[in-house]
Protein backbone atom coordinates (compact mmCIF):
# COMPACT_ATOMS: atom_id res chain seq x y z
CA UNK A 1 0.00 0.00 0.00
CA UNK A 2 2.88 2.21 1.00
CA UNK A 3 4.94 1.74 -2.53
CA UNK A 4 1.35 2.67 -4.41
CA UNK A 5 1.38 5.81 -2.93
CA UNK A 6 4.39 6.80 -3.70
CA UNK A 7 3.63 5.92 -7.69
CA UNK A 8 1.07 7.66 -9.97
CA UNK A 9 -0.18 6.59 -13.28
CA UNK A 10 2.90 3.93 -12.97
CA UNK A 11 5.09 6.14 -12.12
CA UNK A 12 7.76 7.03 -8.82
CA UNK A 13 6.70 10.47 -7.13
CA UNK A 14 9.27 12.63 -8.38
CA UNK A 15 8.49 11.00 -11.42
CA UNK A 16 4.64 12.27 -11.45
CA UNK A 17 5.66 15.65 -10.33
CA UNK A 18 7.48 15.72 -13.77
CA UNK A 19 4.46 15.10 -15.64
CA UNK A 20 2.55 17.37 -14.14
CA UNK A 21 5.32 20.50 -14.71
CA UNK A 22 5.31 18.83 -18.08
CA UNK A 23 0.91 19.56 -18.08
CA UNK A 24 1.36 22.86 -16.56
CA UNK A 25 3.67 24.00 -19.24
CA UNK A 26 1.49 23.16 -21.96
CA UNK A 27 -1.68 25.14 -20.09
CA UNK A 28 -2.24 28.66 -22.18
CA UNK A 29 -3.26 31.84 -20.13
CA UNK A 30 -5.81 33.81 -21.28
CA UNK A 31 -7.35 36.93 -20.77
CA UNK A 32 -9.93 39.38 -21.88
CA UNK A 33 -8.63 42.13 -24.89
CA UNK A 34 -10.10 45.51 -25.30
CA UNK A 35 -10.68 46.00 -28.72
CA UNK A 36 -12.93 49.25 -29.14
CA UNK A 37 -13.81 50.80 -26.07
CA UNK A 38 -15.39 54.36 -26.98
CA UNK A 39 -18.39 55.11 -24.60
CA UNK A 40 -15.99 57.26 -22.23
CA UNK A 41 -16.40 60.07 -24.80
CA UNK A 42 -18.42 63.15 -25.27
CA UNK A 43 -21.60 61.98 -26.49
CA UNK A 44 -22.70 64.42 -29.08
CA UNK A 45 -25.98 63.36 -29.74
CA UNK A 46 -27.93 59.90 -30.85
CA UNK A 47 -28.37 58.67 -34.34
CA UNK A 48 -31.96 57.27 -34.91
CA UNK A 49 -32.93 53.58 -34.93
CA UNK A 50 -35.66 53.49 -37.39
CA UNK A 51 -33.42 51.25 -39.42
CA UNK A 52 -30.26 49.29 -39.10
CA UNK A 53 -27.26 50.79 -37.84
CA UNK A 54 -23.93 50.03 -38.03
CA UNK A 55 -20.40 51.12 -36.82
CA UNK A 56 -17.10 49.08 -38.23
CA UNK A 57 -14.43 48.39 -35.86
CA UNK A 58 -11.09 46.36 -37.04
CA UNK A 59 -9.77 44.04 -34.92
CA UNK A 60 -5.84 44.57 -33.95
CA UNK A 61 -3.01 41.95 -35.13
CA UNK A 62 -4.20 39.82 -32.32
CA UNK A 63 -7.56 38.09 -33.05
CA UNK A 64 -10.25 36.37 -30.23
CA UNK A 65 -13.38 35.01 -29.87
CA UNK A 66 -16.38 38.12 -28.96
CA UNK A 67 -16.43 38.04 -25.01
CA UNK A 68 -18.66 41.08 -24.16
CA UNK A 69 -20.18 43.79 -25.77
CA UNK A 70 -21.91 46.97 -24.69
CA UNK A 71 -23.81 49.90 -27.09
CA UNK A 72 -24.21 53.30 -25.80
CA UNK A 73 -27.96 53.94 -26.53
CA UNK A 74 -31.15 56.83 -26.14
CA UNK A 75 -34.28 55.68 -25.36
CA UNK A 76 -36.73 58.33 -26.31
CA UNK A 77 -39.95 55.90 -25.72
CA UNK A 78 -40.88 52.85 -24.89
CA UNK A 79 -39.49 49.46 -24.88
CA UNK A 80 -38.07 46.36 -26.87
CA UNK A 81 -35.87 43.88 -27.56
CA UNK A 82 -33.48 44.31 -30.66
CA UNK A 83 -30.98 41.52 -32.25
CA UNK A 84 -27.11 42.37 -32.12
CA UNK A 85 -25.00 41.21 -34.84
CA UNK A 86 -21.55 40.93 -36.44
CA UNK A 87 -21.15 41.90 -40.19
CA UNK A 88 -18.16 41.73 -42.82
CA UNK A 89 -17.17 44.46 -44.68
CA UNK A 90 -16.01 45.46 -47.59
CA UNK A 91 -12.86 47.00 -48.68
CA UNK A 92 -14.50 50.63 -47.89
CA UNK A 93 -16.34 49.49 -44.44
CA UNK A 94 -19.74 49.30 -45.62
CA UNK A 95 -21.38 45.94 -44.04
CA UNK A 96 -21.89 43.34 -46.95
CA UNK A 97 -22.79 39.30 -45.58
CA UNK A 98 -23.77 38.38 -42.23
CA UNK A 99 -21.12 36.84 -39.66
CA UNK A 100 -23.29 35.98 -36.30
CA UNK A 101 -25.92 36.58 -35.00
CA UNK A 102 -24.40 37.38 -31.80
CA UNK A 103 -27.06 38.36 -29.32
CA UNK A 104 -30.11 40.93 -28.25
CA UNK A 105 -30.11 43.82 -26.10
CA UNK A 106 -33.21 45.16 -23.98
CA UNK A 107 -33.41 48.50 -25.07
CA UNK A 108 -35.50 49.82 -21.73
CA UNK A 109 -33.34 52.65 -20.90
CA UNK A 110 -30.99 54.85 -22.13
CA UNK A 111 -27.24 54.40 -21.22
CA UNK A 112 -24.94 51.69 -21.51
CA UNK A 113 -27.09 48.49 -22.66
CA UNK A 114 -24.66 45.05 -22.51
CA UNK A 115 -25.70 43.30 -25.08
CA UNK A 116 -27.09 39.12 -23.94
CA UNK A 117 -24.22 36.69 -26.11
CA UNK A 118 -25.83 33.62 -27.67
CA UNK A 119 -22.27 33.24 -29.76
CA UNK A 120 -19.18 34.02 -30.03
CA UNK A 121 -17.58 34.26 -33.46
CA UNK A 122 -14.08 34.19 -33.86
CA UNK A 123 -12.83 37.86 -35.37
CA UNK A 124 -9.98 37.49 -36.74
CA UNK A 125 -6.14 40.09 -36.15
CA UNK A 126 -6.16 43.01 -38.63
CA UNK A 127 -9.61 41.80 -39.83
CA UNK A 128 -12.45 44.70 -40.26
CA UNK A 129 -16.51 43.54 -38.77
CA UNK A 130 -19.34 45.86 -38.08
CA UNK A 131 -21.61 45.67 -35.18
CA UNK A 132 -25.25 46.08 -36.43
CA UNK A 133 -28.07 46.84 -34.35
CA UNK A 134 -31.40 45.94 -35.68
CA UNK A 135 -34.59 48.10 -35.08
CA UNK A 136 -36.88 47.75 -31.96
CA UNK A 137 -40.37 48.24 -30.91
CA UNK A 138 -38.82 51.13 -28.85
CA UNK A 139 -37.31 54.92 -30.46
CA UNK A 140 -34.01 54.08 -30.02
CA UNK A 141 -30.98 55.92 -31.03
CA UNK A 142 -27.43 54.56 -30.65
CA UNK A 143 -25.31 57.68 -29.35
CA UNK A 144 -22.00 58.64 -31.45
CA UNK A 145 -19.17 61.09 -30.39
CA UNK A 146 -16.83 62.94 -32.84
CA UNK A 147 -14.10 61.92 -31.17
CA UNK A 148 -12.17 58.81 -33.18
CA UNK A 149 -10.13 57.23 -30.57
CA UNK A 150 -10.99 53.58 -30.22
CA UNK A 151 -9.72 53.40 -26.37
CA UNK A 152 -8.43 49.87 -27.24
CA UNK A 153 -6.05 47.50 -28.94
CA UNK A 154 -8.54 47.90 -32.13
CA UNK A 155 -9.67 50.63 -34.84
CA UNK A 156 -12.90 52.58 -35.24
CA UNK A 157 -13.51 52.78 -38.97
CA UNK A 158 -17.05 54.15 -39.96
CA UNK A 159 -20.50 54.72 -38.72
CA UNK A 160 -23.36 53.56 -41.08
CA UNK A 161 -27.23 53.61 -41.34
CA UNK A 162 -29.49 51.66 -43.41
CA UNK A 163 -32.42 53.57 -45.77
CA UNK A 164 -32.12 50.86 -48.98
CA UNK A 165 -28.76 51.20 -48.93
CA UNK A 166 -25.66 51.79 -45.92
CA UNK A 167 -25.07 55.51 -45.82
CA UNK A 168 -22.14 56.53 -43.72
CA UNK A 169 -22.39 58.91 -40.95
CA UNK A 170 -19.50 60.31 -41.85
CA UNK A 171 -17.16 62.06 -39.01
CA UNK A 172 -18.97 60.42 -36.22
CA UNK A 173 -18.43 57.51 -34.39
CA UNK A 174 -21.27 55.12 -32.75
CA UNK A 175 -20.31 54.19 -29.37
CA UNK A 176 -19.79 50.81 -27.36
CA UNK A 177 -17.59 48.61 -26.00
CA UNK A 178 -15.99 45.53 -27.29
CA UNK A 179 -13.97 42.59 -25.83
CA UNK A 180 -12.67 39.43 -26.87
CA UNK A 181 -10.59 36.57 -25.63
CA UNK A 182 -7.78 35.41 -27.51
CA UNK A 183 -7.78 32.06 -28.88
CA UNK A 184 -5.01 30.14 -26.55
CA UNK A 185 -2.01 29.53 -27.93
CA UNK A 186 0.73 27.18 -25.98
CA UNK A 187 4.13 29.12 -26.14
CA UNK A 188 7.29 27.35 -27.22
CA UNK A 189 8.71 27.18 -24.21
CA UNK A 190 5.90 25.33 -22.86
CA UNK A 191 6.31 23.09 -25.57
CA UNK A 192 10.02 22.31 -24.48
CA UNK A 193 9.16 22.63 -20.93
CA UNK A 194 6.74 20.42 -21.36
CA UNK A 195 8.33 17.58 -23.79
CA UNK A 196 11.66 17.84 -21.76
CA UNK A 197 9.56 16.87 -18.27
CA UNK A 198 7.81 13.73 -20.02
CA UNK A 199 10.67 13.24 -21.39
CA UNK A 200 12.49 12.81 -17.66
CA UNK A 201 9.85 11.32 -16.44
CA UNK A 202 9.42 8.43 -18.45
CA UNK A 203 13.69 7.72 -19.12
CA UNK A 204 13.41 7.26 -14.90
CA UNK A 205 11.11 5.03 -15.42
CA UNK A 206 12.66 3.07 -17.82
CA UNK A 207 15.75 2.84 -15.79
CA UNK A 208 14.43 1.60 -12.92
CA UNK A 209 12.17 -1.16 -15.25
CA UNK A 210 15.98 -2.27 -16.67
CA UNK A 211 17.54 -2.27 -12.90
CA UNK A 212 14.78 -4.38 -11.35
CA UNK A 213 15.01 -6.85 -14.40
CA UNK A 214 18.71 -7.10 -13.79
Amino acid sequence: MKKNLGMFFGLPCCGAVAVLMGLCAFTPVSRADVAVNNEGYSSGGGLNGANELAQEFTMSGTGGSLSSLTLDLLITGGSGTAAVSVFNVNGSGVPTTLLAIVGTINVASSGDNAVSLISYPLLTGSASYAIVLQPSAAATAWEYTATAGSGGSGSLGGAYFYSGAWYQFGGNYLQMSLSTTPVPEVPMTGLVMGFGALAIALGRKLRLAVSNIA
